[in-house]
């Protein structure tokens, strides 16, 4: 199965196309819910790792770099000619990254690049084994999912992404086609805004960082992410500067 999911039917060549990467642990059929609410003029589309949702019976993904190389092939679309955003959430930003970092080598670059929630790449590099304690993982996950019976099958789950950044290096050349804005929550105990400050070095043009009113856990919640979704087409409508 593809890891790709579309959740409106705006016109691929014409749209913005944002591509949501969730955090760890998560899916992304829950952006089936607010796709009528979308801005106008934008095609949604999330990423959809094994082991999860409607991939639940598939393996896992051995590597990051097996997720990479399956997202970049399905994203390289001739037919799209109107901007593509990639909007990482938490580990997902650091996924998103990497993709971006391949397309850009393949000459198919994403115009922009908005990483929310999430530490700089450099934080992954020091990561202890990619396999933290039951109980930090557990402490991680959102309040009314820890007390749900569904809190195994999440800690599994966030713990199967978790190990897809063993041994991560962090690279040493930046992104030159695609800009980068970070997005920190102001009630996010989970991830600070200090610790995405290594963000701006991950591009050659950084688009600053923005502080909203949220928690860790919303930033896939409807409202925070239409916020989001709205911000991201006005900074790719005409007349804005988008890279390919």
């Amino acid at each position: 199965m593809t890891y790709l999911r579309s959740f409106t039917a705006a016109d691929v060549s014409a749209a913005t196309t944002v591509v949501v990467f969730p955090q760890s642990g998560a899916g992304c059929l829950r952006l089936r819910s607010i796709a009528s609410a979308c801005p106008p003029g934008l095609n949604l589309m999330g990423v959809q790792l094994p082991g999860r949702e409607d991939r639940l019976r598939e393996p896992s993904p051995s590597n990051l770099s097996e997720v990479v190389d399956c997202l970049s092939s399905e994203l390289r679309d001739p037919s799209r000619s109107g901007p593509m955003v990639f909007l990482g959430i938490s580990l997902g930003a650091v996924i998103a990254y990497e993709v971006a970092r391949k397309l850009e080598a393949e000459g198919a670059a994403p115009g922009s690049l908005v990483v929310a929630a999430a530490r700089s790449p450099e934080y992954w590099s020091t990561f202890p084994a990619a396999n933290p304690p039951l109980a930090e993982l557990t402490a991680l996950l959102p309040p009314w999912v820890r007390e749900s019976e569904s809190a195994g099958y999440a800690v599994a789950t966030m713990r199967s992404d978790l190990r897809l950044m063993a041994d991560y290096r962090v690279p040493s050349a930046p992104l030159t086609r695609t800009s980068l804005r970070s997005v920190s929550g102001r009630r996010d105990s989970i991830v600070t805004t200090e610790q995405m400050s290594g963000w701006q070095e991950r591009t050659t043009d950084h688009q600053g960082h923005h502080v909203i009113d949220a928690d860790h856990h919303e930033f896939m919640d409807r409202d925070v992410l239409i916020g989001l979704l709205s911000d991201t087409v006005v900074e790719t409508a005409p007349g804005q500067a988008v890279r390919g």
